[in-house]
């Protein structure tokens, strides 16, 4: 690229003169890259609502799941049991006592052995766990306590967990304990092939034994038994924790009004959120006494914005088959966002559940209830395809179509300064043909005036 050098005959600032000409020249690109930022920040702000919008879809949507209007709690009478509900759970109390826990076999070896390293502790270094029809091979790599353990506890399906027990200084006896509760996961130990284990023998510390709930009197009633101390199936869909034994115990289930209110009140803040978010990227700023304006949104007078609000407000105000929201506690306020009076929905609830839930949802497709039309609502702006995806889509397009418009100008103009530095350049060199050809001249003239003079 040719450069110019500043004055040296004419005097002139070339270097800024080259800048100022191409600023004017630059107008056009400096206007695509005001649009281009322009565009780029309309885009985040409607990618901002776009994501507000899948979580007010996301929140209508759990209205439309019928385990959410089957929300159930239990609650027990006693801390030796505890019990939870899942969704579905059958009202009501049952009473019962917890007669027996579930416990896990556990024995002990009858000899202490004062080494855990030494291979001759084990005159079996090999040997079988029987439960029920199945029997597990354990092979350790010596006849040592250590070895024996390392080789249950790696051992898959032995259903055991081994432990080298100091009963006192030195002293140890190794422990086997069956990693599940229950009779049928009882035990028994032979040598490999069968027949007793040489070398030790083992005690009972704990039976395997089942866990056992009786309802009814002592003398009447009927068992419940698990193998494990958590049993699921006493009440529909509620399970039960033993900790300890007890009697009468009363474990009672209520639908959980809670649960639902929360839902209710998730999915009005997921509304709110996304006016606020409209609100703000869509404000047509503060107006000055000189008729400018100030803190406009990158989406001020944007149709959309201004549909999607409409949309969600009418939403409420419309009410659901000519009942107004009002009465399940859901309204529309003075300053156009939307409020939940929890009281008024739990009231609305109990005295009439089926009718409650019908206000928010009649079907999973194409329902007419409330939280049925935001989540349609909500979908057709957010989902791919949706009016906020294809205006994000024709957006990034401009952009596009800008950053290339922008690129363009880079290369006309920089052949453009490019054509003014060599224009300079040479004019710099055409004034110092100039101004030798003058003194030339000038050294001329002042030789014929002395040649005149001396005749």
């Amino acid at each position: 690229m040719a450069t110019s050098v500043d004055g040296l005959i004419s005097g002139l600032d070339t270097t800024t003169i080259i800048s100022q000409l191409m600023t004017l020249n630059a107008a056009p690109q400096t206007r695509l890259k005001t649009s281009l930022g322009s565009q780029q920040v309309a885009v985040t702000a409607l990618q901002t609502v776009n994501s507000k919008m899948s979580s007010l879809q996301t929140a209508a949507e759990l209205l439309q799941k019928s385990t959410t209007w089957t929300a159930a709690s239990a609650s027990s009478g006693s801390s030796a049991v505890t019990a939870t509900a899942s969704a579905g759970a059958l009202a009501g109390t049952s009473t019962f006592s917890v007669s027996k826990l579930a416990t896990a076999q556990s024995v002990v070896s009858g000899t202490t052995y004062s080494s855990l390293t030494d291979t001759s502790s084990f005159s079996d270094t090999g040997f079988e766990i029987h439960r029920g029809s199945t029997t597990v091979a354990i092979t350790p790599a010596d006849g040592s306590m250590q070895s024996l353990v390392s080789a249950i506890n790696s051992t898959s399906g032995s259903g055991l967990q081994a432990a080298a027990v100091q009963v006192s200084p030195g002293q140890y006896r190794l422990q086997l304990t069956a990693t599940d509760t229950g009779a049928k996961n009882a035990f028994s130990l032979t040598a490999t092939g069968g027949g007793a284990i040489a070398g030790t023998g083992f005690d009972q510390v704990r039976s395997a034994q089942d866990a056992v709930l009786h309802v009814g009197d002592a003398n009447a009633g009927f068992d419940i038994t698990s193998s494990s101390n958590t049993v699921e199936g006493v009440m529909p869909g509620v399970t039960v924790k033993l900790n300890s034994l007890a009697t009468d115990v009363s474990v009672s289930v209520q639908p959980n009004q809670q649960s639902m209110s929360d839902a209710v009140k998730a999915m009005v803040d997921a509304a709110n959120a996304t006016l606020a978010s409209i609100s703000s990227v869509s404000s047509s700023g503060v107006a000055a006494s000189d008729g400018t304006r100030s803190g406009a949104g990158p989406l001020a007078g944007d149709s959309l914005m201004r549909q999607l609000t409409s949309r969600i407000l009418s939403s409420v105000s419309a009410g659901v088959g000519g009942k107004s929201l009002s009465s399940v506690g859901i309204s529309v306020t003075k300053d156009g966002t939307l409020s939940f009076d929890s009281t008024k929905f739990s009231t609305a609830l109990t005295a009439d559940p089926a009718g409650t839930k019908a206000m928010f949802t009649t079907a999973t497709v194409a329902g007419t209830g409330f939280a049925d039309g935001v989540q349609t609502l909500a979908q057709g702006a957010a989902s791919s395809g949706g009016s906020l995806a294809s205006a994000i889509t024709g957006r990034q397009s401009s952009i596009k179509d800008l950053t290339d418009r922008i690129a363009d100008w880079d290369v006309r103009l920089a052949l453009r300064q490019t054509a003014l530095q060599k224009q300079y350049s040479a004019l710099e060199v055409s004034l110092g043909k100039l101004k030798n050809q003058s003194t030339w001249l000038a050294g001329q003239l002042s030789s014929l005036s002395s040649n005149s003079g001396s005749d």
